[in-house]
């Protein structure tokens, strides 16, 4: 049988836990074929499921190892500013994503149902890009094929580097990172359509709506 597609979802996060992170990990100990890689500052967690690792960073040694690896000064001292960074983790964590086929970002402010039930091998096989939004990358979940041009594609957002090192939040991940994809979102659908077929990116990604309780 052919091999399933892995997939590693990378999420930063510094602070306390959500009061309701002990159903978060139990959705990820139900979808047991997807590693989960949390990074931050935050308690540690007891009794992981094996797909999730949990690796401790406080926020300035975190911001200390952007900067490193993508050549800039980021030192927000706001962690919401991370936001503006998910379109890079598969290029940040190199390391991490080696030998997956796809990566992705999410957020925690949700209960993954059963995601190999939606996110199939066929519809891994087809795109590149998975986002769970109809005209907008999805920060709460997004997935990324892991190849060289995908991991740094975020280096054509515009202005990427200014507005990284900004303090501000930019929503990089649903703005500028959709830009590249979707070009004239705003444009009546056929047009919107239509557009699309002349951007190589809009062409190897699927933005669905796909949410059961908005």
């Amino acid at each position: 049988m052919p091999k399933t597609t892995s997939i590693i979802i990378i999420i930063p996060y510094f602070g306390q836990w959500p009061f309701w992170m002990p159903f978060f990990i139990e959705s990820c100990r139900s979808n047991p074929d997807i590693n989960w890689l949390l990074i931050g500052d935050c308690p540690v967690l007891e009794r992981l499921p094996d797909n999730v690792e949990q690796r401790g960073f406080d926020f300035a040694s975190y911001c200390a190892l952007i900067s490193e690896r993508l050549d800039i000064n980021f030192n927000p001292s706001n962690p919401y500013k991370l936001c503006d960074l998910k379109p890079a983790l598969g290029f940040i964590h190199a390391e991490d994503v080696a030998g997956y086929d796809f990566w992705g970002f999410s957020d925690l402010d949700l209960i993954y149902g059963d995601l190999r039930s939606y996110f199939s091998d066929e519809r891994l096989r087809k795109y590149k890009v998975l986002s769970t939004h109809e005209r907008r990358i999805s920060g709460h979940f997004c997935l990324l094929r892991n190849e060289p041009e995908l991991n740094s594609l975020f280096w054509k957002i515009p202005d990427f580097v200014r507005r990284a090192e900004d303090p501000k939040n930019h929503a990089l991940d649903e703005g500028g990172f959709s830009r590249i994809f979707l070009w004239r979102k705003n444009f009546p659908k056929p047009l919107f359509e239509l557009v699309g077929l002349f951007n190589r990116w809009r062409r190897v990604a699927e933005f669905e709506e796909a949410f059961s309780t908005p």
